[in-house]
């Protein structure tokens, strides 16, 4: 198969899954909105007024406001990609059975993933958008930087729709999602840097908390953003999370569906 053949497959796979979303677009907007621009509000402008200014690492003081607009910026890329992927490929794939039922089209089982895959964090990486276009009006963002962000938050998108699609293939009821998600997704968005400095927490806590993807994603936004340094570290840890889970969810999910 060549790749413009391949190509057109996924196309196909990405262009349902938007049709769709036009079809309930009101809907889609809502949920897709609402709960970043909330995050927004009352941290940025409720705590942000109560804390000021925050420190960095390097001695870079940057308002409160500025801080967590780039860290919810990172946080909708985590729950937009990981929710959308793990519920959303259980129901096609359990309930819906449209992955098979695209597989017996012409378009081929791995180019459903990758379809699937793509939408996913098309989705998430829009909803960044969003919180990016917000900050660089609000002018607490570079615009350069706000769209610099743009294509990391694409990738960090589709290292949290491979991990949510590896939870659904894993997943034996709807309800077993919840496991990561508590264990794994909400220790991230706690303990990664969204809220605060790292430096606040112990040394130990501290490199843990770099061993998971979120922390990358947050520090690479927010020197993106905010134009400040880049933390060198962030990139080969994020680009290997990246592979992992791509690699290892269309291997299992492909596992699951042919068995």
């Amino acid at each position: 198969m060549s790749m413009g053949e391949t190509a057109w497959g996924i196309r196909c796979v990405w262009m349902r899954y938007f049709d769709v979303f036009r079809k309930n677009i009101l809907y889609a907007v809502v949920v897709t909105f609402t709960e970043p621009i909330l995050y927004l509000i009352a941290f940025g402008y409720g705590l942000g007024q109560m804390i000021g200014k925050v420190t960095l690492a390097g001695g870079y003081v940057v308002t409160y406001r500025q801080f967590i607009y780039a860290g919810i910026v990172a946080q909708a890329v985590l729950f937009q990609g990981f929710f959308d992927a793990a519920y959303g490929s259980f129901i096609r794939m359990y309930y819906q059975k449209i992955f098979k039922l695209m597989a017996s089209t012409p378009i081929t089982m791995s180019e459903v993933l990758w379809g699937e895959l793509l939408w996913d964090a098309s989705k998430a990486t829009f909803s960044a958008s969003v919180v990016l276009l917000i900050g660089t009006l609000s002018k607490d963002f570079s615009p350069a930087g706000a769209l610099c962000a743009v294509p990391v938050c694409f990738v960090g998108a589709l290292l949290f729709s491979g991990f949510g699609l590896l939870t659904s293939s894993l997943a034996q009821t709807i309800e077993q999602i919840n496991y990561p998600q508590y264990l794994i997704i909400f220790p991230m968005f706690l303990f990664c840097g969204v809220y605060f400095p790292l430096e606040q927490l112990p040394k130990v806590a501290v490199v843990i908390a770099w061993v998971l993807p979120l922390t990358s994603l947050v520090s690479l936004v927010r020197s993106l953003t905010l134009q400040l340094p880049i933390d060198v570290k962030a990139v080969p840890i994020l680009a290997a999370w990246l592979v992992f889970f791509i690699w290892i969810s269309r291997r299992t999910m492909t596992r699951r569906l042919i068995k």
